[in-house]
């Protein structure tokens, strides 16, 4: 991606928002800040002023010069030590003036200026009785914010007056010392705010994997139209068990087209029958299993989502593949009908032996009672087994392996206590196959190669809504040991000498449905086999 301004980037845009939200912030709490220690600061500086009036004026030494009425009278010496001492240890008022009324100066800090007059007319309203109060006027040394107080006499009536003040000058160093520290703090404020956002940018980036918020929401835009527009579908969730994407075609398997948005709710709400909390508990991946969403077939895998060593989720890959498997019912159905037909005419032609025979011996009623009375398959086994299996291709599949084991002098019987109950979300009609056909071929390909004098296989199903027991008893030879103990490896086969093709299958869909085998094995006594299954 090329190179952006800083103003055109999404994260650049995001930094100069912080910048000046920082900004912002700092400026707003600065300046209410900076108001409000001002006037707490011009507050403080009144309130000594007012209160070293009033201190001053109830002072005795104050009331004996004023009622001498002479400023150069005997308190002068006295009156000019104590306010001196004053004025030196409070170092916020700047000036002190004491005058009577005709405002005639008893003292004042510049000691020349005692026996003039007072400057300004700010000093009338106390003078006329008016309430202590805090005025700005000009004064002998510059302009001042100014204090006056009444001197009241032994009968209460006003004598004089005191007034303290601050120069203006100083008032406003005091102030704009203030507001120099204030503004030196906002700019340290600011430039932290400014390394912060930096930092919050990095983190950022980190957490986006190293991109920009733009370059990521182009990727997730891009990468979105690739998994809708893929074939398979793709169901993600947390590890909480919620969705969190959901491509098209996942939707129309699931049938969930019209649905709305899914992200964020739970798996289980949206389509109980899924099996994704099977990988959030476990931490293990299924892979290629067999399943039913409504008409679709489907063929699943579900892979877990780590972060390092945590667990974050995991993700469901499904191929519809109903039309496949349409196709290969049908031709699965054919390679039945072919057996069948082999099988058939194996037996047919035995059976026409027969009759010649007869017709050769002259036994003609022989020959039809013969005829009359036998079948190529017995009509009880079809009955039962069409009546037992509801599905339809694994009827036909045991249909052949019944006449196939005929033909090879093996009795393959149901064993009378099964049953079968469909159900939907059950193990798909594929996986029976692939189960029942490997192990009816295996016990008969045992005891085709096998001398034994009593040749049977007996299978159980096993059925309900909460589980499926498949068994497979023959009277073979057994299984050996050293073939036992590999009997799951791809590349063991035992054809002719025992059980074993197909069986690394019929592991593989054991494990996807957390199901168990057992297997019982003797030497010259046979095999008996159990697959449990909690689907």
């Amino acid at each position: 991606m090329k190179n952006k301004s800083l103003s055109d980037s999404i994260a650049g845009r995001i930094y100069l928002h912080n910048l000046l939200l920082v900004l912002a912030a700092v400026l707003l709490t600065g300046g209410v800040g900076l108001y409000t220690a001002l006037s707490v600061r011009r507050n403080d500086l009144d309130t000594v002023i007012r209160e070293t009036s009033r201190t001053i004026s109830g002072m005795e030494i104050v009331r004996d010069a004023l009622k001498s009425g002479d400023p150069g009278g005997p308190f002068r010496g006295r009156l000019t030590d104590e306010l001196d001492l004053i004025l030196e240890k409070n170092s916020q008022v700047e000036i002190i003036v004491v005058c009577d009324t005709d405002s005639v100066r008893y003292y004042h800090n510049r000691h020349d200026e005692i026996g003039h007059h007072f400057t300004g007319d700010d000093q009338k309203e106390i003078l006329h009785g008016g309430d202590p109060y805090i005025s700005e006027a000009e004064g002998t040394l510059g302009k001042q914010r100014r204090a006056f107080f009444p001197v009241l006499g032994d009968k209460g009536e006003i004598i004089g007056f005191v007034m303290t003040s601050i120069l203006s000058s100083s008032l406003s160093r005091i102030m704009w010392r203030m507001t120099a520290a204030y503004i030196i703090l906002v700019v340290i404020l600011f430039a932290a705010g400014a390394l912060l956002a930096a930092a919050f940018m990095q983190s950022l980036k980190r957490t986006l994997l190293g991109f920009q918020p733009e370059e990521l929401a182009k990727k997730y835009i891009e990468r979105t139209e690739v998994l809708d527009a893929m074939e398979e579908g793709i169901c993600a969730a947390d590890s909480e068990g919620r969705i969190i994407f959901l491509n098209k075609t996942a939707r129309r398997i699931m049938g969930l087209g019209g649905s709305g948005e899914l992200e964020g709710s739970n798996i289980k709400d949206v389509f109980p029958l899924q099996r994704m909390d099977n990988v959030l508990k476990s931490g293990r991946g299924e892979y290629n299993i067999r399943e039913k969403f409504g008409e679709s077939r489907v063929l699943s895998t579900r892979i877990p989502i780590r972060n390092g060593d945590e667990m974050i989720g995991a993700v469901t890959i499904m191929r519809d593949k109903t039309e496949m498997v349409r196709m290969a019912e049908e031709l699965t159905g054919t390679k039945y009908m072919l057996d069948t037909m082999r099988a058939l005419q194996h037996e047919f032609k035995n059976k026409m032996h027969v009759i010649l025979g007869f017709l050769e011996m002259g036994s003609p009623e022989e020959a039809r009672e013969y005829i009359l009375g036998t079948t190529l398959v017995s009509e009880e086994a079809v009955s039962a087994v069409a009546k037992l299996v509801p599905m339809p291709d694994l009827a036909a599949l045991l249909i052949g392996k019944i006449m196939r084991a005929r033909e090879l002098g093996i009795r393959l019987m149901v064993k009378q206590d099964s049953f079968f109950k469909e159900k939907e979300g059950g193990l798909p009609s594929e996986s029976f196959i692939t189960i029942i056909g490997n192990l009816v071929e295996n016990a008969m390909d045992e005891l085709n190669s096998n001398t034994c004098k009593v040749k049977e296989i007996e299978l159980g199903l096993y059925v309900d809504e909460n589980s499926t027991i498949i068994t497979c008893d023959d009277t073979g030879g057994g299984i050996p040991e050293d073939i036992l103990i590999r009997l799951y490896d791809r590349s063991t086969t035992t054809k002719g000498k025992g059980h074993g093709i197909g069986f690394s299958l019929i592991r593989e869909i054991t494990d996807a449905y957390e199901g168990v085998i057992h297997i019982d094995t003797e030497p010259e006594m046979g095999t008996s086999i159990e697959i449990s299954l909690p689907v």
